[in-house]
């Protein structure tokens, strides 16, 4: 190999270096470490091309890791897109630098890692990122065995249900006055097939009361972050109204009564005492009339003795 050729090789050599390099420092794709979405929002995966100089995008890729499938391809002004995955630009083409991801509705299936490849005029990069996915428990529903028309003293289950949680949460119980009946309760958490999860709760009240009526569940997380929460009315049956009016009359009757015992009592009293008074007052007339009597019998006795002796 001679000298002219020798360093013909280095030079192709080190220009091939050189045009690596240029690629690197030209364009390079800057992504945010990690992303959050909400179960049924849109999500946003953001990322951006920064090159030193204009560039023209001939190829753009978005990927699934998990899955390994492919969400987005654009190459050679063709894009061929994954439904629920489009470029986060409405009217996106090869110059805009913005090649972020856009999932128009996100589920929990979406969490995990993406890949973003940009090729260019100027050069070629790539960068990863995450996607986090949450779900907020829906406001829950209650209901009672029985419904209606409960008795007094009777046991009364009481059920509270939600769904769309992205982990299993917890229930909790209170009543009227704010006493937690938690530890009284059963709890089931089960996974959906949307990967969310719903929660059913049952608490019985024993020999359930009409001064107690009002019971509250509350939905929280597993950090203890409430998400939502109903409260439920024991439906008693209504008093019999007959018997309301044949109490009502009872008391009536009592509260007017006992007056006129009262009264007629010492009425009866009076009448006893001027009876009684009357007869001893005719007993009393009748002993001096009969001594009255007795002297003008004697008067007169005495009278003929003292003519017969003359």
């Amino acid at each position: 190999m001679t000298l002219a050729t020798t360093f013909l090789f280095f030079v192709i050599h080190f220009a091939c270096i050189r045009a690596g390099n240029s690629s690197e420092t030209f364009v390079k794709l800057e992504c945010k470490e990690e992303f959050h979405g909400v179960h049924g929002q849109q999500s946003l995966l953001q990322c951006n091309v920064k090159a030193v100089e204009n560039v023209t995008i001939l190829t753009v890729t978005w990927k699934n890791m998990k899955a390994d499938t492919l969400l987005l391809e654009y190459h050679k002004d063709t894009s061929i897109l994954t439904p629920g995955f489009k470029f986060a630009e409405p009217s996106w083409n090869k110059n805009n630098m913005n090649v972020s991801l856009l999932l128009t509705n996100t589920k929990m299936a979406d969490k995990g890692l993406y890949e973003c490849m940009v090729r260019t005029d100027s050069g070629d990069d790539k960068a990863t990122t995450s996607l986090r996915v949450t779900a907020k428990y829906k406001t829950p529903t209650m209901s009672s065995i029985p419904e209606t028309n409960i008795k007094e003293n009777t046991d009364v289950t009481i059920f509270c249900n939600s769904t769309g949680g992205h982990q299993k949460g917890l229930i909790w119980w209170f009543d009227q006055i704010g006493t937690n009946w938690t530890r009284s309760a059963e709890l089931l958490a089960k996974e959906t097939d949307d990967g969310l999860y719903s929660l059913s709760s049952k608490f019985t009240v024993l020999k359930a009361t009409s001064s107690y009526t009002n019971y509250t569940c509350k939905v929280l997380t597993v950090n203890g972050a409430e998400e939502g929460m109903a409260s439920f009315v024991i439906q008693f049956a209504p008093q019999d109204l007959g018997s309301k009016g044949a109490n009502f009359d009872s008391v009536s009757t009592t509260n007017w009564l006992a007056p006129v015992v009262v009264i007629g009592s010492l009425i009866t009293g009076l009448l006893a005492a001027l009876l009684i008074f009357k007869r001893r007052s005719v007993q009393s007339g009748h002993q001096t009339d009969t001594r009255h009597d007795r002297d003008v019998e004697a008067e007169g006795l005495n009278s003929e003795d003292q003519h017969t002796s003359l």
